[in-house]
């Protein structure tokens, strides 16, 4: 009933959807301008993200911010190729590139930096940490691609994110043997704080919930959305729910 505090339960309803209905060609092409210039810098990089089809994802969230941008890490060099695709597309930042592979180190140029470890070791992580100023904007894991250093390196790094800042996390699911989903269905469990609603408060108060209280964890406080495409997803660090400046103070 509206005004009541919603009863938290993990009831979920079951879609049957038509196959196959009787739909018009849309009149537009995909959302997303497939002539941008991450695409072009692909072209002349030829990173394996674009073989995913990783690429049109990445413009749409990156292509506003690609000149603010101050840090960058990319978990995994190999050939070097991606990380002088986002050297060339973030004009101002500082690339850092880690990984196992000591022969990485000689990719090191310009404003690309490479740090030689392992991402499971949660030292070397801080170390990458430290050197880069005690924070990235964005943070892309293409690394070992096992799922527990997935997570693992997700969950030591996530903190140390600006603001408004993005973590990206390549390659979850069957296209690397996780075919139960358990990247994919632990970070589904982030949305539940994202949707986080305080015990007592009314549903006709949310223009004034400007703080989730204290019952609620660091991550439902910090993180405003996620997006799931295949096999890629990205978390979005943010104030929950304060982001929003036209929430209210209630007067009583």
């Amino acid at each position: 009933m509206l005004g009541l505090t919603p009863k938290k339960n993990n009831k979920t309803y079951g879609f049957k959807f038509k196959e196959n209905p009787d739909t018009k060609a849309s009149g537009y092409e995909f959302f997303i301008d497939k002539d941008n210039l991450l695409i072009r810098l692909s072209d002349k990089y030829k990173p394996t993200k674009r073989i995913h089809n990783y690429l049109i994802y990445y413009w749409n969230n990156f292509r506003d911010i690609r000149c603010s941008v101050k840090n960058v890490l990319e978990i995994g060099v190999q050939t070097g190729n991606s990380l002088l695709l986002w050297e060339e597309f973030f004009p101002n930042a500082d690339v850092y590139g880690i990984d196992i592979d000591p022969q990485c180190k000689k990719l090191e140029s310009g404003r690309k930096k490479i740090r030689i470890g392992d991402q499971s070791d949660d030292q070397f992580l801080q170390e990458v940490v430290t050197d880069a100023g005690g924070y990235f904007d964005i943070i892309i894991d293409d690394g070992s691609h096992r799922p527990l250093h997935q997570l693992g390196s997700f969950n030591y790094l996530f903190p140390y994110l600006s603001e408004d800042g993005i973590y990206v996390i390549e390659d979850t699911g069957g296209c690397t043997g996780d075919f139960q989903l358990y990247v994919v269905n632990s970070l589904k469990k982030l949305i539940d704080g994202i949707m986080y609603w305080p015990d007592g408060v009314s549903t006709g108060d949310w223009p004034y919930v400007k703080d989730l209280g204290s019952s609620a964890a660091w991550i439902d406080k910090n993180i405003i959305g996620t997006e799931f495409y295949r096999w890629i997803v990205f978390i979005m660090k943010g104030s929950n729910p304060s982001i929003n400046k036209y929430l209210m103070d209630k007067i009583n």
